[in-house]
């Protein structure tokens, strides 16, 4: 059974918890939420682990958050777009970063 979000900082929530998931993913932040009736268009920024493939961490986000989504919603994902902000590098950067930061306002 799905059920349609009340607005879009669901969305983002949703989101956000989907792409801290994918491994090398240190810390999520919503930029943007365009929601209509039948489909949803996420901008997502990300700091990342050194090491782990940019472009790989990109596209499993991009899937992940699609099928979460649309899993939870039923809405069709009609676009993600993922930048990511910063590298942390092991030994050097806090480690204790939190994997997720929760949309403004929510």
């Amino acid at each position: 059974m799905t059920t349609h979000p009340a607005d879009a900082a669901q969305v983002a929530r949703i989101a956000v918890q989907a792409a801290g998931l994918v491994p090398g993913v240190s810390v999520v932040r919503p930029a943007a939420v365009r929601l209509d009736d039948r489909s949803v268009g996420l901008d997502l920024h990300l700091i990342t682990w050194y090491g782990h493939s940019v472009p790989a961490i990109a596209e499993t986000v991009r899937a992940v958050v699609a099928d979460r989504v649309t899993a939870t919603t039923g809405l069709r994902v009609a676009v993600v777009t993922v930048t990511v902000d910063d590298l942390l590098v092991p030994g050097v950067d806090v480690s204790a970063a939190p994997a997720t930061v929760p949309a403004e306002g929510g």
